[in-house]
């Protein structure tokens, strides 16, 4: 009707324009019987557009169809509750794409807005390819969305730290901490690291899991391997205090407080161990020999072996400490900042002073050792980093340091007898750790400058 109604109007404006033209035209063009033909057509064209439009208009047919109700605190619960029991990332998108509620694009960006502030509030056990599935259907994993990136990668962490304690994930949690596995993962070690961290720290609770092989640094690969060091992000189930204290036990480099209380319980158990043997020994060899027990030799010698192990641990964890100290940057305010940049001339002038002032040429020579070591190793720990595969930094460890020693000292007490007298070597010596400590003052130099321009 509508296409007749056109070409109806067509018709009269072509019939109406050739009407005028045929008024203007020349006398010898006109054509009187094509001009009635066309006068008939132009006014039966508007009788019918007269006829069409006179009438009311029909009005346009409206959609009866329901209007989809939708209630966001139930869809946001099922959204979550999905997310929650679909490790499947792909099972999870198929469920999103087949819900009805968001096909309104109004709805979706709403539920969108309300699922981020939800986990934000109260965080899930959710697998990472699960969340990165949500915040790409709901448009949120995009820079003009809006979201903090720094917040969502904290959630991300928490989310997947409680989503690894789930009974159903043991398997990838003991992947994740490289835990040998075969048809099912060995549970019995994420167990017992579990009970441990649940429970409210108690120094009564140490002893045995310090002096058990191992447990110390599984402890803490279990916890690395949820949180990956960041241990504000660590679930609720496990205690924060607990999990600090064997985290720092079990780090290596500075000696903290923890790592420090399990080593000397450890040192502690050894050295009962060696005075137990020790009285043991003699007194089978007294009731061997017939002869009576002496109790007090038996706990002399008990007593010296357990306090040279404990003295041998106590100086190992002060090199350690040592070691730390002398290697932070210039810009470190951690102890006194002078002594720790004097400390090694103080120990060179020491070397000479002993050597000549009290002549005991060996701890002149062993304080010598010491400060090579820990002018060598300070220079390495300040050094700048360098490129990957270019690193021409000298690794100095402490078993290298100690042949290196070793040998050092041979060679100088071989040199001393052939050596005159008046030659001073150990004061020679002592420069060679002094000019490493220069050569790493002088490569800080700038630290000074700006504190003389400041």
């Amino acid at each position: 009707m509508a296409y007749r109604l056109v070409l109806a109007q067509a018709t009269a404006r072509a019939a109406g324009a050739a009407m005028q033209s045929g008024h203007a035209a020349p006398p010898a063009l006109e054509n009187p019987p094509s001009v009635q033909v066309a006068r008939a057509g132009y006014v039966a064209a508007i009788r019918t557009t007269e006829n069409s439009t006179g009438g009311t208009a029909a009005p346009a047919k409206t959609d009866t169809s329901p209007v989809l109700a939708v209630n966001p605190t139930e869809l946001l619960e099922r959204v979550i509750q999905c997310a929650i029991a679909n490790n499947d990332d792909r099972k999870l998108s198929a469920w999103l794409s087949q819900q009805p509620e968001f096909w309104s694009i109004r709805t979706k960006q709403h539920i969108g807005q309300l699922l981020l502030n939800q986990l934000f509030r109260n965080p899930q056990p959710m697998a990472s390819a699960c969340l990165d599935t949500l915040l790409q259907f709901f448009d949120l994993e995009q820079v003009l969305s809006g979201v903090n990136p720094m917040a969502l990668a904290q959630l991300r962490r928490r989310q997947l730290a409680m989503w690894y304690l789930l009974p159903e994930n043991d398997r990838a949690l003991a992947l994740r901490l490289n835990i040998p596995v075969n048809r099912s993962p060995d549970r019995r070690q994420l167990t017992a690291c579990l009970r441990l961290l649940e429970k409210p720290w108690r120094w009564q609770a140490v002893p045995w899991p310090a002096i058990r092989r191992g447990r110390t640094a599984a402890i803490g690969r279990f916890i690395h391997g949820l949180c990956s060091g960041h241990l504000a992000e660590l679930p609720p189930q496990i205690n924060q205090a607990h999990a600090v204290f064997w985290y720092r036990a079990a780090l290596t480099g500075a000696m903290s407080w923890p790592r420090f209380a399990v080593g000397s319980v450890r040192a502690g158990f050894l050295a009962l161990i060696l005075m137990t043997c020790v009285i043991g020994m003699a007194a089978l060899t007294s009731w061997a020999n017939g002869e009576g027990l002496h109790v007090f030799v038996a706990l002399g010698i008990g007593a010296v072996m357990a306090t040279s192990v404990l003295g041998l641990w106590l100086a190992y964890a002060g090199w350690i400490w040592l070691d730390h100290w002398q290697g932070l940057p210039e810009s470190s305010q951690t102890g006194p900042v002078w002594l720790r940049r004097m400390l090694v001339p103080a120990l060179c002038a020491a070397v000479v002073g002993v050597d000549y002032l009290a002549t005991a040429p060996v701890a002149a020579i062993a304080i010598l050792g010491a400060t090579l070591i820990m002018a060598l190793r300070r220079f390495q720990h300040r050094s700048p980093p360098r490129p990957a595969g270019k690193r021409t930094s000298l690794r100095a460890s402490l078993s290298g340091m100690g042949v290196l020693f070793v040998v050092l000292a041979n060679a100088l007490s071989k040199l001393a007898h052939e050596l005159p007298e008046q030659i001073p070597i150990i004061a020679i010596a002592a420069t060679v750790p002094m000019a490493i400590w220069m050569a790493d003052m002088w490569r800080h130099r700038i630290h000074f400058k700006r504190k003389a321009t400041a």
